[in-house]
């Protein structure tokens, strides 16, 4: 077992090295993490934990099968990424473009926030299912009569008493099961890889190396802003209103910055007011949209910027860079520049008949 993988990535090495710039020693990446200060560091340090997505069996032993499986695919992103440098455009072959958006889908949600917030649903779960059970006496023994009879209980069982001072207390830890988390993280890459192929995907090049990334580096944005007159002045729904699925409702994923142009949470991938973004290098990014787009666009660097501000606000801890930003070079404010790129890409596409 000393040959197990020690350091697994949830985002790969060979996306990050984009980020970095080459030096005789070493490739040097900038990391800005939670307490917002710069530190140097090198790709293959970064965005990784000891046993990420190891697989672990009944007796506990571990195992880097998918660790393994997923390498040939991260391999052949680190590839389409060459390709999309010399082509700017996309790949048209539907194998290529399959595996660009299945590491998409993998990076959107296969870190480790995310995966604290399917631990958090779940705990809040079963505390709200163990206060529904201790409601009342007779629903308490109701169901453990109930569970008597299917065989899961034996006669000799807790009072109500004893289980409503326990619960109330918290005299127990919840403890989850890592594989069941893992399953659930696949199941939502898989699905928000479906949404992302339904979407038009275009490169978008900067004037220059400005675009970073982040922890969180695929996220969908608000494709409108309020005008100017109605900001502050329009209340957005409260996130925390709904209670669902963090992965399927965008109420428990809030912007870092809040702003009053638009909703305080992301959109879901599904959303159909949204574009995605996705920063490659420091001067490519995809941008995908449910209207049509062209292949390839250049863009100004009020508009890099705002691709910057939704990758780095999108909920993510780490912002990488191949140099040190001190003071970071957006805001919330540039955030309508994308925006209006988007829109005026559908209308010059738009075709108009006397």
């Amino acid at each position: 077992m000393s040959n197990r993988v020690k350091k697994q990535h949830y985002l790969s090495r060979n996306y990050l090295e984009n980020f970095s710039t080459p030096t005789k020693k070493k490739d040097l990446l900038w990391v800005r993490d939670v307490t917002k200060r710069w530190r140097e560091s090198r790709p293959e340090n970064e965005a990784f934990e000891r046993d990420f997505q190891s697989l672990i069996d009944e007796e506990g032993n571990k195992s880097d099968a998918l660790e393994i499986a997923l390498a040939p695919i991260e391999g052949d992103f680190k590839t389409l990424i060459r390709q999309i440098e010399k082509t700017r455009c996309v790949p048209r072959s539907q194998e290529g473009l399959g595996t660009l958006l299945s590491v998409m889908g993998l990076f959107a949600i296969r870190i480790p926030r995310v995966r604290e917030r399917f631990k958090q649903f779940a705990s809040e779960s079963m505390e709200k299912t163990m206060g529904l059970l201790l409601k009342d006496k007779v629903t308490f023994e109701n169901q453990i009569a109930k569970a008597h009879k299917d065989g899961y209980l034996e006669k000799d069982t807790v009072s109500y008493e004893n289980m409503l001072s326990f619960h109330q207390e918290k005299k127990y830890v919840l403890k989850h099961d890592p594989m069941w988390i893992l399953e659930e993280l696949f199941k939502k890459a898989a699905l928000i890889t479906d949404y992302l192929s339904f979407r038009n995907w275009m490169v978008v090049e900067a004037p220059g190396p400005l675009l970073v990334t982040s922890s969180k580096p695929v996220n969908p944005f608000w494709a409108m802003s309020l005008p100017f007159q109605l900001r502050g002045k329009v209340p957005f729904i409260d996130p925390k209103s709904f209670s669902a699925h963090p992965t399927v409702s965008a109420c428990y994923t809030p912007y870092n910055e809040v702003t009053d142009m638009f909703p305080s949470f992301l959109p879901g991938f599904g959303s159909l007011n949204s574009i995605v973004v996705f920063p490659l290098t420091p001067c490519l990014a995809l941008i995908g949209s449910w209207s049509p787009l062209p292949a390839y666009g250049k863009i100004d660097y009020y508009t890099a910027q705002a691709i910057n501000w939704v990758t780095t606000n999108s909920d993510a801890d780490y912002i990488y860079s191949s140099k040190k930003l001190d003071p970071l070079p957006w805001r919330s404010s540039f955030a309508p520049y994308l925006q209006e790129y988007h829109a005026h890409l559908g209308s010059r596409l738009l075709t108009y008949k006397n």
